[in-house]
């Protein structure tokens, strides 16, 4: 595997969750951290789905690295699943846990209660990403996207990608507003 470029990972679920009805799963971090030794070095990100909301997790790593764990699942399932409350209020970001094997994951941003979709660029140096939802289907489509994360994580990895960090900002500027057509 060439260490010259960034490694994305793609799950079905995720190592980490914080919402009330699926929980992270062990097994895929167990897997992870085996492929990583394996392969000698670690993922610049990991996105899953399963649970349908979003959130941004990160794991410190060795050297201050932040590894960014996100779950993108609220593009489109009816039934969208909330964030864990803590005696019964709402988190409020950025809040630190510790998962079953004691290590400390930090839950950066959600979104529970919209649809939504996330625009992610990269360049040699910088993982970009903006985070909006989408209007409800009792909202009117008028109200457009609302950002409601944005995101930079310096790559492992440096010297390969084809454009700048600015280039990478530019290439997820503001999608346009949806309009019924």
């Amino acid at each position: 595997m060439p260490t010259d470029v960034p490694l994305i990972i793609a799950l079905h679920h995720p190592v980490y969750s914080a919402d009330d009805h699926h929980s992270g799963s062990t097994y895929m971090k167990d897997a992870l951290e085996h492929a990583a030794q394996q392969a000698s070095r670690h993922p610049e990100m990991i996105v899953a789905g399963h649970v349908h909301d979003y959130q941004r997790l990160t794991k410190s790593m060795a050297g201050g690295a932040q590894l960014p764990y996100l779950v993108i699942g609220a593009g489109g399932y009816h039934n969208l699943h909330s964030i864990m409350k803590v005696n019964g209020r709402r988190m409020i970001p950025p809040v630190v846990f510790h998962d079953n094997q004691g290590d400390p994951v930090t839950l950066e941003q959600y979104s529970d209660d919209h649809h939504g979709f996330l625009r992610v660029a990269i360049s040699d140096q910088l993982i970009v990403g903006q985070y909006y939802q989408v209007p409800r289907p009792q909202e009117p489509w008028s109200k457009g996207n609302q950002l409601v994360d944005r995101f930079e994580y310096r790559s492992l990895v440096q010297g390969h990608a084809a454009f700048t960090p600015d280039a990478a900002w530019a290439a997820i500027r503001p999608p346009p507003r949806l309009v019924p057509g």
